[in-house]
């Protein structure tokens, strides 16, 4: 694990460059915002569809948006906050939660207006889950954990202390848990308590964005590089599916999940799916030219449609995984 940070940190900056360049944007006086729509103020982070119709994006300077006609309108939300919002999650058209920068927690309980929730720590959020309107947890920095069992009046910090940030969090049906990010690490929960897991990358300069559980014991992780790991059944081994990495090469993956009958995974300019993890994958085709500099960084998935949003405000969304549209079509 030494031997892991000492090489991690030589990569770290390559990494950080991604969050650096979602930093920079301009800034709007509040007469203005009143008239811009996700994708006017760059950049934009993560979206929400609870179902087709209500959906929410959140990004800089504590901007939320959110829309009931399935993305054809946007209307601002005040959030309270100028920090910058990383992430949120909807457990239906009414409670969800945001978070982000200096420990920013917020959760609106009626789906308009916002409200901060106290952090035991100041440290970065970056991403947030819930099973339900009391229980959920959110990671983030300093290989922080936190959960909560009542909606999130109060947080309990499971784990913190390592030098690294979680970038995303997972659990199965049965309850078991997955928290992964900086220097390829996994901590493992086995419904009693969380460990480190030996995922066999953990001592590379490899970054995992996203993990997932797929169903029938399956995990799948994506990451810097094509990054594409995979552990059949809880308590197995992690392997390595190198099959994306010849077609996507030094890009990284930044979301994987489960869909219908597919597994997708996306990032920068290309979205993959497969009906299994192994392959054969195939690239999507997308309905339109990605403007410069976007980048498709975050997803939902309320069941019935899957979405993908870039930081530059670019949504696409998808019935089956394989056939992308654009708002309006």
């Amino acid at each position: 694990m030494k031997k892991g940070r000492q090489k991690g940190g030589l990569f770290r900056p390559f990494v950080l460059i991604i969050f650096s360049v979602l930093l920079i944007a301009p800034s709007f006086c509040k007469a203005e915002k009143e008239f811009l729509l996700p994708g006017k103020l760059y950049p934009s982070l993560c979206i929400c569809f609870p179902n087709n119709k209500e959906g929410w994006i959140a990004g800089h300077f504590g901007m939320i948006w959110h829309t009931d006609d399935g993305g054809k309108s946007w209307k601002i939300q005040e959030s309270g906050t100028r920090k910058n919002i990383v992430d949120m999650y909807f457990v239906d058209t009414k409670n969800g939660w945001a978070v982000g920068y200096g420990g920013l927690i917020l959760h609106t309980s009626d789906g308009k207006r916002w409200e901060k929730q106290k952090s035991p720590l100041p440290y970065f959020w970056k991403s947030v889950f819930f099973k339900d309107k009391l229980h959920g947890w959110i990671v983030g920095e300093m290989g922080t954990v936190l959960y909560t069992e009542d909606g999130g009046k109060n947080w309990k910090v499971l784990i913190t202390g390592d030098d690294l940030v979680f970038h995303s969090i997972a659990f199965s049906p049965e309850g078991y848990g997955w928290a992964a990010g900086e220097f390829g690490v996994i901590y493992a929960y086995d419904l009693k308590k969380w460990y480190l897991e030996d995922n066999g990358i953990a001592a590379e300069e490899n970054t995992i964005w996203s993990i997932a559980c797929i169903g029938k014991e399956r995990i799948v992780a994506s990451g810097i590089a094509s990054l594409l790991l995979i552990k059949e059944g809880y308590t197995g081994r992690w392997k390595r599916i190198r099959v994306l990495e010849k077609y996507h090469g030094q890009n990284s993956l930044f979301r994987i999940l489960k869909f219908k009958d597919k597994i997708i995974t996306f990032g920068m300019k290309s979205i993959y799916y497969s009906k299994d993890p192994y392959g054969p994958w195939k690239k999507a085709r997308l309905p339109l030219k990605l403007p410069y500099g976007e980048w498709l960084y975050d997803c939902w998935n309320n069941g019935k449609r899957v979405w993908i949003l870039g930081i530059k405000g670019t949504i696409l969304y998808s019935d089956d995984g394989v056939v992308w549209k654009t708002i309006g079509e």
